[in-house]
């Protein structure tokens, strides 16, 4: 199942921002500072979880986003990027331009900083504008003439565009005023005028709603309660685009040929059914198109078009799923990124040159190339591997070779000491291609057997926190677990025979299918994992997060792996799961085959509700989630309180589905680390603020006889 089905399955939605809600006090604090003080090389040691929050990021989190998150200068000498820490203290993100040579030559320096986290809106169902919890990417955008970077930064509301003198000879300006978010922007070609896209109508949706607040609002489908307690928008909201002098402040509505500045006009050669296309210099044309139209989730091929009309179409496995397209500069050779493998688990760098029947690989790996962006005879992308965060390197697209132009964190790999990963590959009983990676400790010796933790749900780039980094994989290996990072199959092959989305989610919800589907690819890969003989069988449990935790749902009814579970999100269940996200679920629900309130309801839920096996469940299970989620667990909680089951909730207040504040990441981290421990281990740390909550543990049924208080607290480095 592709992320956006999970998404739109699971409980998924994330809370608009409607109102301005008054900062706290942690908001006022510079978070950048602590980050100003530079650290020795100090001793080598384990990955710690503020080593994880505080990782420095560029771009968005999850390293398959395709956006470029920098900006290379006219002349190919510099690059501009935003690099983004996390400071739990200040509960907020040190941001900062950086500006370096793109031939790594001397070190970024630093041309701004500051303005808030800018969180990207998305659709879901019919809400047509929902606050992720995943930071929008931000990309520097130089002059024509290679003297200023334009790059959108928020400040006092709202986001617009800054200015700022690539030399650092003058202080950084606000170049608009609009009274919307700018959303996206280009330079004219004289430089003198930024277009500028926005939506006024999504501000005059959220201000109608405002509205109603005096008389209350009516509930009806524009209500999800797991996002607000407010109606959420559902009204279409185009963009609208306006041009922006810079001399005088003065704007206008943008004409055609400047609104193709920020969104491209298709191309005649193109076809209609193309998806992505690139067209070079010489107007040879490539696009990607379904194999099969009829079927919405059909294969891809990549087709090129030579200047006389002539096509050739690679069908193959490798071009079946493709991430980007460039033309090299002579207009001879088309480059690209393509997702393959096994699983879809690895990243291929592509050439094709005009005249040759099929492209040529360049590059085959297991990481993530993102981003990507052609300067002269190079690709400059960002790149990351299990074991190693994301860094900026050049690729010769001829002989594959790499260099790297920076490494925001060069204390993991040398500092701090990670685990060894092994990757297994295999089928499920469906028939599905699975992969997960197994992490050990950094000590691990032969002949050792370590508790296992499971993580989910997807397994590429740096093996950080799994799929809403929610569980610190390296901070769990660094204290002696063996972590399983398990990828959930893809969609099973009956469903990939569906017309529209609608039938590919009735497929896969016949039965439970797709749960069975996970739950057998989870055994075989934890069997795996046991087969190595570093892991004891009888000290392992799981962790999830949306799609996630319904997989963790679905483990502990239907087997009996695992002795204790943390879960980022609760419940599925009949009562609970369309209560809590209102009528446009249920609606949506029903149609690929829930059933809610209807006479069969209970057996249809007996497999995966947690209240109606909840006698069955012994496994200690902690829930860390949002305050617009939490609800969606209450009868759980509830249930597991009634017969004294171990069960202990936690609700972050102002958190959407993806949490996205520092301190209760770094919380979440350090709680799940020590619940794994306590059940699993038999150990708790020694810190005093600690107190209270283990005894808490220490009172629940089935909790260690003699818990061994032997460990300081969770280090910070």
């Amino acid at each position: 199942m592709s992320l956006a089905l999970a998404v739109a399955l699971a409980q998924a939605s994330l809370p608009f921002d409607m109102l301005p809600v008054g900062a706290s006090p942690t908001e006022q604090i510079d978070p950048c500072p602590h980050f100003d003080q530079a650290k020795g090389p100090g001793t080598t040691r384990p990955v710690t979880s503020s080593d994880l929050v505080e990782l420095a990021d560029i771009g968005r989190w999850d390293p398959s986003d395709p956006i470029s998150p920098f900006g290379i200068s006219p002349d190919g000498k510099q690059i501009a990027f935003i690099i983004r820490r996390a400071n739990p203290a200040a509960n907020g993100y040190c941001q900062r331009l950086m500006v370096m040579p793109l031939d790594a030559s001397k070190a970024p320096v630093e041309r701004d900083r500051g303005g808030s986290l800018i969180r990207e809106n998305y659709p879901l169902r019919n809400f047509t504008a929902i606050a992720a919890g995943w930071p929008q990417v931000i990309k520097p955008r130089w002059s024509p003439d290679g003297k200023t970077i334009a790059y959108i930064k928020r400040t006092e509301g709202t986001a617009q565009v800054w200015l700022v003198d690539a030399a650092g000879l003058a202080p950084p300006r606000q170049a608009t005023h609009m009274p919307d978010d700018v959303e996206d922007f280009a330079w004219t070609a004289d430089g003198a005028a930024l277009i500028v896209a926005t939506r006024p109508a999504l501000r005059e949706e959220v201000d109608a709603i405002a509205r109603e607040a005096s008389q209350g609002y009516l509930f009806d489908e524009r209500f999800a309660p797991d996002m607000g307690d407010q109606p959420l928008p559902t009204r279409s909201h185009p963009l609208e685009y306006a041009r922006w002098n810079i001399g005088d402040g003065t704007k206008r509505t943008a004409g055609p040929d400047e609104v193709a500045l920020i969104t491209p006009t298709r191309p005649g050669v193109v076809p209609s059914e193309a998806r992505m296309f690139a067209v070079g210099p010489k107007g040879v044309a490539a696009w990607t198109q379904a194999i099969d139209p009829s079927k919405v989730l059909s294969p891809v091929e990549l087709v090129l078009a030579d200047g006389t009309g002539r096509r050739s179409s690679c069908d193959e496995r490798l071009c079946t799923r493709v991430a980007q397209l460039w033309w090299a500069d002579d207009g001879h050779t088309l480059y690209g990124v393509v997702r393959g493998g096994w699983a879809r688990s690895r990243t291929s760098v592509i050439a094709w040159q005009v005249g040759q029947k099929a492209p040529r690989v360049v590059l085959d790996t297991d990481d993530m190339l993102i981003g990507c962006d052609k300067s002269g005879r190079e690709l400059i992308c960002a790149r990351e591997g299990s074991t190693t965060p994301r860094r900026l390197v050049a690729i010769n697209p001829v002989s594959g070779k790499e260099r790297l132009i920076y490494n925001p964190n060069p204390q993991f790999g040398t500092r701090l000491r990670l685990g060894a990963v092994q990757r297994f590959h295999f089928r499920n009983a469906y028939g599905v291609e699975c992969f997960a990676d197994l992490v050990l400790p950094p000590g691990h010796r032969a002949g050792e057997r370590h508790p296992l933790v499971v993580v989910q749900y997807n397994s590429v780039g740096f093996l950080r926190g799994g799929t809403g980094d929610v569980f610190p994989i390296q901070v769990l290996a660094g204290r002696g677990f063996a972590v399983l990072s398990f990828s959930r199959p893809d969609f099973l092959p009956a469903a990939k025979q569906g017309a529209a989305e609608i039938d590919v989610m009735r497929e896969e919800r016949k039965d439970w299918v797709d749960r069975r589907s996970t739950q057998n690819a989870l055994e075989i890969a934890v069997q795996k994992a046991i087969d190595t003989g570093t892991v004891d069988p009888q000290r392992m449990g799981i962790s999830g997060f949306s799609d996630g935790s319904s997989t963790v749902q679905w483990a502990l009814i239907n087997s009996r792996l695992f002795k204790v579970a943390v879960m980022g999100t609760c419940c599925e269940g009949p009562d609970s799961y369309p209560l809590s996200a209102g009528p446009s679920f249920q609606n949506q629900g029903r149609e690929i085959g829930y059933r809610f309130f209807e006479p069969d309801a209970d057996a249809f839920w007996k497999p995966m509700s947690m209240v109606a096996n909840v006698d069955k469940i012994e496994a200690p299970i902690l829930v860390q989630t949002s305050d617009s989620e939490y609800e969606g667990g209450l009868d759980v909680e509830a249930a597991f309180r009634r017969r004294g089951k171990p069960f202990e909730l936690y609700v972050l207040p102002g958190e959407g589905h993806v949490k996205w504040q520092p301190a209760h990441r770094l919380a979440m981290y350090d709680r799940a680390v020590e619940w794994f421990e306590f059940w699993l281990m038999g150990r708790m740390t020694c810190d005093p603020a600690k107190a209270a909550q283990f005894d808490r543990w220490r009172k629940m049924r089935g909790a260690p006889a003699n818990p061994v208080c032997g460990l300081s607290p969770l280090p910070d480095p």
